[in-house]
């Protein structure tokens, strides 16, 4: 599937936060302040089979948003999403909102884990009540009228009630984003759709929509910027590299001349040429040269 690499996908989110900033989730049922600005999903210390984070904002009131996408929520979730948020509070000391996104075929999990010392707890919103059917004829409607629209919604549409399949959802959802009036507006859009509907539509629609997409802007940069952070490292440790073998080679020839001091000295003082040989390490011919400086010196 031609998905983005997940060592890009931070990047992409951060070309396109501008559909974010400033804005809530409040259409989603999220009473919480307004995005501020986009977070990284990848976090290093996280030893988990799945080192990455669905979405992070942090909010106007300095608080995290972790949002998180699962048709079916379970303890073993939990157990994953703990450990992000703890790794999140470790590095920012900020309050955490956990929100889990379930698509209205999904099903109500697990929202507590207590381990006795430890309770954790997120906030599911299954999306069932809300009308994805109802919302495609809105914005069509707005759109053809040239009404402004609420582009966030688009983006979450795929995951919300249709008596459509989803995968002719999220189609039906991205014809219907081709037609915003903002170009750049518009290809953030469907390629945030695209992010949030990786896990709930079939392989080759997927595939199909990302062929199309592939060379927009966004999805371009981080596709550049890999290559770049790629060369970069590559140079880096090519660096890095030449810097070790350059002062093991340096050591080695200071030690040489070292030897070769030591078995000047030797001869100097008329000990014979085995004797030097084995006090030094040093091959014959070495020796035969080094004898030679001495007799020029003198």
């Amino acid at each position: 599937m031609q998905k983005i690499n997940p060592q890009n996908y931070d990047l992409v989110l951060k070309e396109a936060f501008s559909i974010f900033h400033n804005k809530s989730l409040d259409f989603l049922g999220l009473s919480l302040p307004p995005i501020v600005s986009f977070m990284e999903t990848e976090i290093a210390e996280v030893e988990t089979t799945d080192d990455m984070m669905d979405l992070n904002f942090r909010l106007a009131d300095g608080s995290i948003l972790h949002l998180e996408e699962e048709t079916d929520l379970s303890r073993r979730d939990l157990i994953r999403f703990a450990h992000y948020d703890l790794r999140l509070f470790s590095r920012y000391k900020a309050l955490i909102h956990t929100v889990v996104l379930t698509p209205s075929d999904g099903t109500p999990g697990t929202k507590v884990l207590d381990t006795g010392t430890l309770q954790y707890s997120v906030l599911q919103l299954v999306l069932e009540d809300r009308d994805g059917d109802k919302l495609l004829a809105q914005v069509q409607s707005a759109l053809a009228k040239g009404l402004p629209v609420n582009e966030l919604e688009l983006i979450f549409l795929p995951l919300m009630k249709s008596r459509l399949a989803k995968g002719t959802l999220l189609c039906k959802t991205i014809e219907i984003e081709k037609q915003l009036p903002d170009k750049e507006i518009r290809n953030k859009v469907r390629e945030l759709t695209l992010i949030l509907s990786n896990r709930i539509v079939d392989k080759e629609i997927l595939d199909a929509l990302w062929g199309e997409l592939r060379m927009l802007k966004v999805i371009k940069y981080a596709e550049d910027k890999g290559m770049e952070k790629g060369i970069e490292k590559g140079m880096e440790k090519g660096i890095e590299k030449g810097m070790e073998k350059g002062i093991k080679k340096g050591m080695e020839k200071g030690r040489e001349e070292e030897r070769k001091t030591v078995a000047k000295n030797l001869l100097s003082l008329g000990m014979d040429d085995d004797f030097v040989i084995k006090a030094t390490g040093l091959d014959k011919k070495i020796i035969d040269v080094l004898k030679k400086t001495i007799t020029a010196s003198v």
